[in-house]
């Protein structure tokens, strides 16, 4: 409900703002904008994250074994058979996208290389078990808000840097603009998404003790959380992702969201509401 509220309110915002803004060439752009936004918004969610995370689609012969577990764990749990994407990112990552009947499951490059048919299994379930006990959507929503955030605001970014000549100075103002957006996006996450989530998803787990012991064993070889947010760890990302392009920056602005198999991996880190 928070995500849903969050989205009206951001929408009669952009309205409100419009509508101060009577007549002219700027009422015009910011008229095409709005209906813009609410268009993606209502149906093209899922599509727009695919769009900030540069994600493919896995076609024909591709991935086989991705593509066995995600129709078998479908089945398993009479879930819709789920569109199958990866995409070239800097974490083992992976997230389930749901907007109405359209359900699209992105795996990492890194991850999908990284691990077994069986464990591309564990991994399928724990994705579409959010699907199936009505988790999916909220998330979709979040990671909408939460990469149109980011593109916008390192988009326009970009744009203003474009006109310095020294490079050094483009640099240092891209880093600034990235390290105040950083806040906020973390804000926008915990005020949508919440802590709760994430104890939903836990409880639906503990009804398939196999399924979650699986995913247990596949999390333990990914990266802890503690190295993957240690401020060591994310100063030196942030700082290569500026010499890098504005899909670059989006990616890692929604892999360093934090997520479910870092709360399954480490308690301490499970968050509070």
């Amino acid at each position: 409900m928070r995500v849903t509220l969050f989205l009206f309110l951001l929408t009669g915002l952009l309205a409100f703002i419009l509508w101060l803004t009577t007549s002219g060439i700027i009422f015009c752009i910011g008229a095409l904008f709005l209906g813009f936004f609410i268009v993606i918004t209502i149906g093209y969610q899922g599509a727009a994250i695919l769009f900030f995370l540069g994600a493919r689609e896995v076609k024909g012969n591709e991935e086989a074994q991705f593509y066995s577990a995600a129709i078998q764990e479908a089945y398993k749990l009479a879930v819709p058979q789920p569109r199958l994407y990866f995409y070239n990112g800097t974490l083992e990552r992976a997230f389930v996208l749901q907007n109405r009947k359209e359900i699209n499951l992105v795996l990492s490059k890194e991850l999908l290389d990284l691990c077994s048919g069986e464990e591309l299994s564990a991994i399928c379930f724990e994705l579409l078990i959010q699907v199936k006990k009505n988790l999916a959507a909220k998330r979709t929503k979040v990671l909408f808000i939460v990469g149109m955030v980011s593109w916008i605001g390192q988009g326009m970014g970009e744009i203003l840097v474009k006109i310095l000549p020294i490079k050094e100075l483009r640099q240092s103002i891209n880093w600034l603009c990235y390290y105040l957006l950083s806040p906020w996006i973390h804000i926008f996450f915990k005020f949508t998404m919440g802590g709760k989530y994430f104890k939903k998803l836990e409880d639906s787990l503990l009804e398939y003790p196999i399924e979650k012991n699986l995913i247990m064993k596949v999390v333990s070889k990914l990266n802890r959380p503690g190295e993957i947010y240690s401020d060591s760890m994310r100063k030196l990302i942030e700082v290569s992702a500026l010499t890098k392009s504005l899909q670059y920056r989006s990616i890692i602005a929604l892999e360093f969201l934090p997520h479910e198999w870092d709360f399954i991996f480490d308690k301490e880190m499970s968050p509070r509401d």
